[in-house]
């Protein structure tokens, strides 16, 4: 395939929950970019957040990609120059309201992600997590709308019709760059519909093989294995 896009999901992929890059991975990636490679963040964490992280990566333009899809903008600044927000349904901003109500009624002081679209709460221990499980399970039936996702160290409680895949789709207009010339490399399942955008996916360590081209241990692997692609 003729590569033009690469696009990553941030933690667990790139770099663990709250770290960097080692400087190996950042080199590659650098280098990969100096192939003519369009490099792509997209992640469940807001565009603020990675902003200051691909600042870090003194990369000639990045695209971000965050809230699950929800926001995507064309380089790391602050105000964004050039972004785009996805509209979602009544239903689902509805459904986000009401769990709000809920959670906070349950855990007050809880933490969520500073979201533009979706809620994502943080819990701060395990009883809390099953507190927030629960209330999902409990609530289903008023949860209209929304797609839920559990990870390591929250939740997201996304609009449905917001996914990676549209995120990607719309970031794929915005660059002019189509699907079979985009790569994606993620690790979790909130990374699926993005694997089932591009033409070529690369897991990291991912559970279910079937949704990749190619499962990697770890993200040295993928950037070496996308690197050759672009040679």
């Amino acid at each position: 395939m003729r590569l033009r896009l690469a696009a990553f999901d941030l933690d667990g992929t790139l770099a663990e929950i709250g770290a960097g890059m080692t400087e190996q991975n950042l080199s590659l990636l650098r280098h990969l970019e100096a192939r003519g490679i369009q490099i792509a963040i997209c992640s469940g964490k807001p565009t603020d957040y990675l902003c200051g992280f691909a600042r870090q990566l003194a990369l000639h333009r990045p695209a971000l990609v965050g809230e699950n899809g929800a926001v995507v903008q064309l380089g790391a600044d602050l105000p964004p120059k050039i972004y785009s927000i996805q509209p979602y349904s009544e239903q689902a901003k509805q459904s986000l309201v009401f769990l709000r109500a809920e959670l906070d009624r349950l855990l007050p002081d809880l933490w969520y992600q500073p979201n533009l679209a979706g809620l994502t709460p943080f819990p701060r221990n395990d009883a809390e997590f099953e507190i927030i499980a629960d209330c999902l399970a409990r609530n289903a039936q008023h949860l209209r709308g929304v797609t839920i996702y559990r990870h390591a160290d929250s939740f997201d409680i996304a609009p449905d019709t917001i996914d990676k895949y549209s995120g990607m789709q719309h970031l794929g207009r915005m660059l002019d760059i189509p699907p079979e010339e985009t790569a994606a490399v993620g690790d979790g399942v909130n990374d699926y519909p993005m694997f089932d955008y591009a033409g070529y996916a690369i897991g990291v360590h991912v559970a279910d093989e079937s949704r990749v081209d190619v499962n990697v241990p770890d993200i040295t692997q993928a950037l070496i294995h996308l690197t050759a692609m672009a040679e």
